[in-house]
């Protein structure tokens, strides 16, 4: 039973430096394309929409995209919309308010804000607009006046020309928003992006190792005393905000993908679409979507304790040895040596990772891969 619906649009105003997920800058003529190859995909998959709990538009920035009306009128007409519990869409500051009647309309109840950095240096340097606090402090009061209050910022550390004391001046702006959720993730830096280009021909460079460290214990520490309980190694919420819809990916629950490079899980079968746009707009047929599709098998144990292990609950030992016939100390003795060290620890029926081991979370679950 499918209960989660997640639908990608590859769409951005501008490309951010660090960046290699599945997205572009393109013309209205691309977009179309794209909305009708989406509505096919939607009505292929039309009977697996009958049990959904969440939806996710992710991307890029869903709402540039210029055909998201009809993208949300086509969603309307095989789902009750009203019926969702959390219908999250993410956006910027600078494009979130553009679709507000939307949101109302059909019943999107969370934004996600890609905030990035306050800090107007590092904004520079991204090529992100309106990331000012008195900017994104309108959108925010603007969404709580027209009654959505889960609001999402997503901010990164550890990046270009961003410092200790540039945290500590995001966490204040935090605190004056007053958001009910925080993801705080830890800079990547992805092949073939514009920032790994600039790293190797030096015309930036990165915080220390040590000056990163700093910069996550201080978010740690300082949005737990605001009241953002950490549940993920990079997710903060308030009481009862959690993402139910990322939640579904730790937990190993199914979920279907659509649109360009969106991936699917059901049962033990991972489902992956192209992220090809080119390929993505030529299927003209159920038979055409489904031959395109790649399928691989899951590894369900390696999944169900990796996925589990970055929740700051961990994974219940009764529930693994319900669903795969062993123990899970068994399965992976290297467990204990992690115990014994210090990364891992057992709290009643879950075994999770300790604060030292949510700093060395990769070591962890390299050893299960």
């Amino acid at each position: 039973m499918i209960k989660h619906l997640y639908i990608h649009i590859p769409f951005c105003d501008s490309v951010c430096p660090y960046c290699d997920f599945t997205k572009r800058v393109s013309s209205p003529e691309t977009q179309k394309i794209y909305l009708n190859q989406l509505l096919k995909e939607i009505e292929y998959n039309k009977d697996s929409f009958n049990s959904l709990e969440t939806i996710f538009i992710g991307g890029g920035t869903p709402t540039s995209f210029i055909y998201l009306k009809e993208l949300l009128e086509a969603l309307n007409t095989y789902i009750d919309l009203n019926s969702i519990n959390e219908f999250t869409i993410e956006t910027t500051p600078a494009r979130a308010l553009d679709y507000l009647s939307l949101y109302k309309k059909y019943n999107i109840n969370r934004i996600s804000i890609g905030v990035e950095s306050f800090d107007p240096i590092v904004d520079k340097y991204l090529k992100r607009k309106s990331n000012d606090y008195e900017s994104v402090k309108e959108v925010v009061n603007t969404l709580k006046l027209n009654g959505i209050s889960n609001i999402n910022l997503d901010l990164i550390y550890s990046l270009p020309f961003q410092t200790l004391d540039s945290i500590k001046k995001d966490i204040e702006i935090i605190k004056e928003l007053d958001v009910t959720h925080v993801s705080y993730y830890d800079l990547i830096i992805e092949d073939k992006t514009v920032l790994k280009y600039d790293l190797d021909h030096k015309k930036i460079s990165l915080p220390t190792e040590d000056e990163s460290v700093k910069m996550r214990d201080y978010i740690n520490d300082k949005l737990d005393e605001l009241g953002y309980k950490r549940y993920e190694i990079s997710n903060y919420a308030k009481s009862g905000f959690e993402s139910i819809h990322n939640m579904s990916y730790w937990t190993l629950e199914d979920y279907l993908g659509l649109g360009l490079n969106a991936h699917s899980k059901v049962g033990n079968k991972r489902f992956f679409n192209t992220n090809s746009l080119k390929t993505y707009a030529l299927f003209n047929s159920k038979a055409e979507y489904e031959a395109e599709r790649e399928i691989e098998e899951c590894d369900l144990k390696v999944e169900y304790n990796i996925l589990g292990l970055r929740t700051i609950k961990g994974v219940s030992l009764n529930i693994y040895k319900v669903l795969f016939k062993n123990d899970l100390l068994v399965d992976y003795p290297f467990v204990q040596d992690f115990i014994n060290n210090g990364l891992l620890e057992i709290d009643g029926d879950y075994l999770r990772l300790t604060k030292k081991g949510l700093d060395l979370g990769n070591i962890v679950f390299s050893k299960f891969l």
